[in-house]
């Protein structure tokens, strides 16, 4: 890519094209809750389904006006991106990095990148607790610089400077900091005697079977019980390795071991030449294993214990002797000088575990320490960095999306970071903030920064990662935007950016957030990238109109870039490094206003809207859809729907319905415009409606009102189809910029 100093500086725009005429009438797309959205916000998207590009849409419950496309709009377009309806993603390895999923088999991100559907990897807890997650593939990067990383198994993992590692301490480090020998959140896995797959789990060494973990992340279901008999798990096609959860059933095990009977009495599997070929591979595949050793070894002693109960006398016979010539040839290597001086090293030798580096004496008590304490007896050797180098070719990347976890295990066998509304989780009762109100507040007060061009000055400016982002040095306009990045890092601006304290009630146990049935103390907070995002969308939106003289002023905000351009791959660099630098933003919050109460975190949530990704339809069409206040909300993926200050907000599950484009509203959506706010409702009349619901209301403009949003209930009821309520969070402590937002 190119250094010029600004975007609107390019060469001049090319004339009108027959390809900026729009379609005469838009094309069909399905609206969820009707009754609660205006008719200029269906006109907006009627207009941007007749853009040229424009292949399918969804309009959202929460939906009313914004700039070019309506905000609770979601727009899959083809080849190209519109910088006004986008937000952000992160870049991550080349294309040929391959991850284990749960058949037992290892895939490149590139092909996964090729399924419709989400498949379930291996994640990571900051305790070391191995889970089960879904995930779904994209192309995040196109020719990003790459570094390759170099582990002590001999593996090497191709991937951008900036991508994160998990250490062996559940922190992240990027790949261009990594240091020789620094120790990386292992991924071990085997096969044990009956041939069912294993995972050691790092916080316990434990080594645990990985059908279990599926049905304990829920991905089964409730688990069952079954009259006077224990549970197991079939495996429907027979493969001890395959814990896809379509491939796995609960049964008891007695009829468990009466369905596997029938077979065999029927012969319509264990005797076919399929499973014969199958079995005499897995046979040999377990023999090259060390598990598969310890296995045959079993065997053999078997065989041998047989051989001595049928011919006692003949197997006496043969081994006669052996014991006295093994003394003699011990006694007298061990009196040579060789074994004298070899058993002085020995006895002399400090041995330091691998799992915890803990030092110990002698051989024997190490391995009695690493079987004891980690379940562990062969070599881990696969956790260590070697080096790291930069690669002179680029690559295009990909990543994966891990909702709850935003980590997953590479098939080298170290777990990488993924990648924004953020809720934190805190192991108190929620009763601590009226007990401390004082101290809560003051938490907000002097750990926020709020408004327009709030910034933090001298030793207040936060230290992150993301200021060290190589993405800063690819553009003269970037670097532009690097000093206003140090200056707001861990800032909200005004509008409806808040960050509140208050109560997370949850019903059931949810094995993704690791979380009990109960009240949990929780802060929240809803933010973004700043002046950066602002600065860049500006940039890069007036860029795509000057490029599209011709578009008709009703679209004139949905101006795109090709994204095989260059100054397509210029804007994508531009609004990943905004992404990363909006999550880094919530991280700085959480971690100042709960630090100065003195809690951390046990769980969150985070969740993107305004942001584009590419992704592909189930018809197999590759796409990039927008969602300009709208969150994802595939299978399995977690979000939040916040309500007004006054109102509460939920943590939801999405569905994964195709037709929502794998989507749901971010919110309950604006009753009545900002100005509409200011002019009809008093200051009175909202706090009342605070003061009513015991929420204290630190900051915070008449355009914020409650009574200025539609009821998140109702919201939540018209996408029921689209997302699952799986815990309510009820705000308590209240804190927004006095100014209002953009009226």
């Amino acid at each position: 890519m190119s250094k010029r100093k600004h975007p609107k500086l390019r060469q001049a725009a090319p004339p009108p094209t027959a390809a900026e005429e729009l379609r005469a009438a838009p094309l069909q797309y399905p609206v969820w809750g009707r009754e609660y959205i205006d008719a200029a916000a269906i006109a907006q998207m009627d207009n941007a389904m007749r853009l040229p590009i424009s292949v399918s849409g969804a309009l959202l419950p929460d939906a009313h006006v914004g700039y070019g496309l309506p905000i609770g709009g979601v727009l899959a377009t083809e080849g190209a991106v519109i910088p006004f309806a986008v937000g952000v993603d992160i870049a991550c390895f080349s294309g040929d990095t391959k991850i284990p999923l749960l058949d037992g088999n290892d895939y490149t991100l590139a092909d996964l990148a090729n399924r419709t559907e989400p498949f379930c990897v291996y994640a990571c807890k900051p305790d070391g607790k191995i889970v089960v997650a879904q995930a779904t593939s994209i192309k995040t990067r196109v020719n990003a610089t790459l570094v390759e990383v170099t582990i002590d198994n001999g593996g090497k993992i191709l991937c951008t400077p900036d991508h994160e590692f998990m250490l062996r301490d559940g922190a992240y480090q990027k790949a261009s900091e990594l240091v020789t020998g620094q120790s990386l959140m292992p991924f071990y896995s085997q096969r044990d005697d009956e041939g069912y797959l294993r995972i050691q789990q790092n916080y316990s060494g434990r080594w645990h079977r990985v059908h279990w973990m599926v049905a304990r992340s829920g991905l089964l279901g409730k688990i069952p019980r079954f009259q006077a008999q224990r549970t197991v798990i079939h495996h429907r096609d027979f493969n001890e390795a395959n814990n896809n959860p379509d491939n796995l059933e609960f049964m008891g095990d007695r009829d468990h071991s009466s369905f596997h009977r029938s077979l065999v009495d029927q012969n319509t599997h264990w005797q076919s030449e399929e499973f014969e070929k199958r079995r005499k591979q897995a046979l040999s595949a377990k023999a090259r294993t060390e598990e598969g050793h310890h296995y045959f070894a079993a065997r053999g002693r078997g065989n041998l214990k047989t051989y001595w109960e049928q011919d006692y006398e003949r197997a006496k016979a043969n081994c006669a002797g052996n014991g006295q010539r093994g003394k003699l040839f011990l006694i007298a290597r061990n009196k040579s000088d060789k074994g004298r001086a070899q058993s002085r090293e020995i006895a002399a030798r400090i041995h330091i575990c691998d799992v915890c580096g803990e030092q110990v004496k002698s051989y024997i008590g190490l391995y009695n320490h690493r079987k004891r304490d980690h379940g562990v007896t062969g070599k881990l050797s696969n956790h260590k960095v070697v080096s790291v180098q930069r690669v002179k070719e680029n690559q295009d990347v990909y990543c994966l999306v891990v909702p709850d976890y935003h980590n997953f295990a590479l098939s080298a066998g170290v777990f990488v970071h993924n990648c924004r509304m953020r809720l934190s989780l805190y192991p108190v009762a929620p009763n601590l903030i009226g007990q401390k109100q004082g101290q809560f507040e003051r938490s907000l007060m002097e750990q926020t920064q709020f408004g327009m061009g709030a910034a933090w000055q001298g030793n207040r400016r936060a230290e992150h990662a993301v200021l060290d982002d190589p993405a800063w040095d690819v553009t003269a306009f970037l670097r532009s935007l690097r000093d206003t990045a140090y200056a707001q890092l861990g800032t909200s601006g005004t509008g409806n950016h808040f960050v509140e304290w208050g109560t997370f009630s949850i019903k059931e146990a949810d094995s993704r957030l690791g979380l009990e049935p109960g009240d949990y103390l929780a802060l929240l907070s809803h933010s973004g990238s700043r002046a950066v995002g602002f600065k860049i969308a500006n940039a890069y939106s007036q860029l795509a109109a000057d490029l599209h003289p011709g578009l008709d002023k009703t679209v004139r905000h949905l101006a795109w870039l090709d994204l095989d351009s260059e100054s397509g791959q210029e804007y994508w660099l531009s609004m990943e490094l905004a992404g990363r630098f909006a999550s880094a933003n919530h991280t700085v919050i959480h971690r100042r206003v709960a630090g100065a109460v003195g809690l951390k975190e046990i769980a969150s949530v985070e969740n993107h809207h305004n942001f584009a990704w590419r992704e592909t339809l189930p018809n197999g069409r590759k796409v990039i859809v927008h969602r300009k206040g709208a969150t994802p909300a595939g299978r399995g993926v977690m979000g939040i729907i916040p309500g007004s200050m006054g109102d509460a907000g939920y943590v939801i599950r999405g569905k994964g319905e195709p037709a929502a484009l794998s989507s749901a509203s971010h919110g309950a959506g604006r009753a009545m415009s900002r100005k509409a706010a200011i002019n009809s409702i008093t200051k009175t009349a909202r706090d009342q409606y605070l003061r009513e619901r015991g929420i204290t209301l630190l900051g915070g403009g008449l355009d914020e009102s409650p009574q200025a949003y539609k009821s998140v209930e109702a919201i939540l009821g018209a996408q029921s189809d689209l997302v699952e309520v799986v815990g309510r969070f009820i705000p308590r402590l209240v804190r927004m910029a006095d100014e209002p937002g953009d009226i």
